[in-house]
């Protein structure tokens, strides 16, 4: 099985989780009015706490400008009462609106600022904040690059068992990056993640068992932490429990499933995936013969470099399919999957511009318009030009006029005698 590497880092985003230890009793009111959806009653509450300049009631009151949670949604007065908590040092605003400055919601992306706010947040011991700052030292944003760093501070926030954090520290230890490498550690804090539902640990866990690394080979362990951060749209996920149902790898084979996973990976880019699913309705492995959808998602990966895809083109336009034929063209034109050969561009296109393929037709136009792969020719792209315009290709309208500026009147005539004689009779 593939094993695909789950995406290194993973960040908390704007949460908007007000934190109830902070809360006095009249804020626990607040929220649990939040909680049931009577936000009249909680602004009721919050509004006149957060006036009078109570730092909590600012924040949670920019919780709600943030939802549009009983007021109309406003980013812009959400960051006003963020910044008047976080001025007074409260933690939670200050994650927030270093958070914001992060991604740029409700003020414009600024990572000095972010890295201001987080570093206050995570010096009182806010989990996001310290997993947050970790990224930033690990992706050098607003700051040097430093993984030591990093790990110092994902450390923090795992230890309070935030779970992003704890399997980015799952990740530092599996790749040696920041600290010393170590499968024990990597394997016991990605879990913990993986336990607290964290789909990117999900992912990392089942590659250990998937490839034996610093574990025991396990297919029915992979297959089971796949499946989880697979049905949470990890693509990588996806396409290895695909492949686990197409090999019955940790499961009892079944090509329905794998082609049902193949879909999902392939929908979200996965070029592998993109070209398994491209064998699948080529051959009817698991879905119903679909030669168009063969040539889509082959041609998809193709273009990424996937020489399945190209291979899987190239059966289907040996069997007489005329769209896979134009597609095969386009490969060895563009190189996708294989090397860039012009002459058998041409060849494949000339299969299906003679069976009619108005698109075939006018690839090859632009062929022997270029000289590509053939004898330059304008005749013969005025041919194959006027062929495609026929059947409605505009592209080939407008490269019809060109190619006409070029040629006499005789040879305008000689070429859509051409045109007559090439039509069936």
């Amino acid at each position: 099985m593939k094993a695909w590497a789950a995406s290194k880092l993973a960040m908390v985003l704007f949460t908007l989780a007000c934190l109830a230890a902070e809360q006095s009793p009249a804020l626990q009111d607040a929220q649990s009015a939040i909680d049931r959806k009577d936000y009249a009653t909680a602004l009721r509450i919050v509004r006149p706490l957060a006036q009078s300049g109570d730092p909590a009631a600012q924040s949670l009151l920019g919780d709600m400008y943030a939802l549009g949670n009983g007021v109309s949604q406003s980013y812009t007065e959400s960051m006003n009462w963020f910044r008047k908590a976080a001025a007074q040092g409260f933690p939670e605003a200050q994650y927030h609106l270093g958070t914001a400055h992060l991604i740029g919601q409700g003020v414009a992306q600024n990572n000095t600022e972010a890295l201001n706010w987080l570093r206050k947040a995570a010096d009182q011991g806010h989990p996001d904040a310290q997993s947050n700052l970790g990224i930033m030292y690990a992706q050098g944003r607003g700051v040097r690059r430093n993984l030591t760093e990093a790990v110092g501070w994902f450390r923090k926030a795992a230890q309070q068992g935030h779970p992003v954090a704890q399997g980015n520290l799952g990740l530092a230890y599996l790749s040696g990056q920041g600290v010393q490498r170590n499968y024990t550690e990597a394997l016991n804090w990605l879990r913990k993640a993986a336990d607290q539902n964290d789909p990117q640990a999900q992912a990392s866990l089942a590659s250990m068992y998937d490839s034996g690394q610093g574990v025991a080979k396990n297919p029915a362990e992979a297959f089971k932490w796949y499946r989880k951060a697979a049905e949470q749209g990890v693509p990588g996920a996806q396409y290895n429990l695909a492949f686990a149902y197409a090999n019955g790898l940790g499961v009892a084979k079944n090509e329905a499933e794998a082609v049902n996973w193949f879909r999902k990976a392939a929908d979200q880019g996965i070029p592998e995936a993109q070209a398994n699913l491209g064998v699948a309705y080529a051959a009817g492995i698991g879905a119903a013969k679909n030669p168009a959808e063969a040539v889509r998602w082959s041609s998809m990966a193709a273009q990424k470099g996937i020489s399945q895809g190209q291979e899987t083109l190239r059966r289907l336009a040996e069997q007489g399919y005329v769209p896979a034929q134009n597609e095969l063209g386009l490969s060895y034109e563009k190189g996708w999957g294989s090397l860039k050969i012009d002459a058998e561009a041409v060849t494949w296109y000339r299969r299906a511009a003679e069976q009619r393929l108005a698109a075939a037709q006018f690839n090859l136009g632009r062929m022997y318009a270029a000289g590509r792969g053939v004898r330059q020719s304008d005749l013969e792209a005025y041919k194959w030009f006027t062929l495609a315009s026929a059947q409605g290709h505009q592209d080939a309208r407008k490269q019809l006029a060109e190619v006409a500026k070029r040629l006499t009147a005789e040879q305008i005539a000689e070429a859509k005698q051409s045109v007559q004689n090439s039509q069936p009779r």
